[in-house]
């Protein structure tokens, strides 16, 4: 009886105390402060298109911006939840990120069946940055990225594949929503084949990413 006391005694001592984590309340906050500021440097550092102002006046225009920053703003929260085993018991919430890219794919889409607008930028195909663009918004969300990977780290998630892509949508709708403010070009395809195909394509790769980050 003695040697069990004495090796519960010693196993006790040499255990380290596991931290609690922070409500989601404090990370998603904490979150969202940092990816505004680095939205804000990005956007600094690519300028404004100099007819944003009229673009705004295109409802499109306005709901497709409006859609990114949902976008970015559900995909970080639910980022933070899936930190939880149980998503904070707010489960729900992780279907948003998706519903509102379908959301964001239909409208997009929608525009293609839709006449010209005379305020939309319609470059020469010379002109257009194709591949750029995608390479800009992969460029600008490895920061992003690797910074909610790092606090995915600190839970204990159990949606691995989910995670990540949440991670990697956030991430990039950054990108996506500053080179919408700075690129004048309005192209519905240019915007499908260049900007929201390729996001798809980090979610996933983001999401495989995560089974392999995020794993126990």
């Amino acid at each position: 009886m003695t040697n069990t006391m004495d090796l519960i005694a010693t196993l006790s001592a040499q255990a380290k105390p596991t931290q609690k984590v922070r409500a989601p309340s404090y990370w998603a906050a904490r979150l969202l402060l940092v990816l505004a500021l680095y939205a804000i440097g990005c956007q600094f550092f690519l300028s404004l298109r100099p007819d944003l102002l009229t673009q705004f006046t295109r409802p499109f225009f306005v709901l497709e911006t409006v859609l990114l920053t949902l976008l970015l703003l559900f995909s970080a929260i639910a980022s933070v939840l899936a930190m939880y085993p149980d998503a904070y018991q707010k489960p729900q919430l992780l279907k948003l990120p998706y519903a509102i890219f379908a959301l964001l794919v239909i409208v997009v889409g929608f525009q293609l069946l839709m006449p010209l607008d005379a305020r939309m930028v319609i470059l020469e195909r010379a002109a257009i940055h194709a591949m750029e663009c995608a390479i800009c918004i992969a460029s600008l969300a490895l920061v992003p990225s690797a910074l909610i990977f790092t606090l995915l780290r600190k839970g204990a998630t159990v949606h691995q594949l989910q995670a990540g892509s949440f991670a990697v949508l956030a991430a990039s709708s950054i990108g996506c929503l500053t080179i919408r403010f700075a690129e004048a070009n309005d192209s519905i395809i240019h915007l499908v084949q260049w900007h929201y195909v390729p996001t798809l394509l980090f979610a996933a790769l983001g999401a495989l990413a995560g089974k392999w980050l995020l794993r126990w």
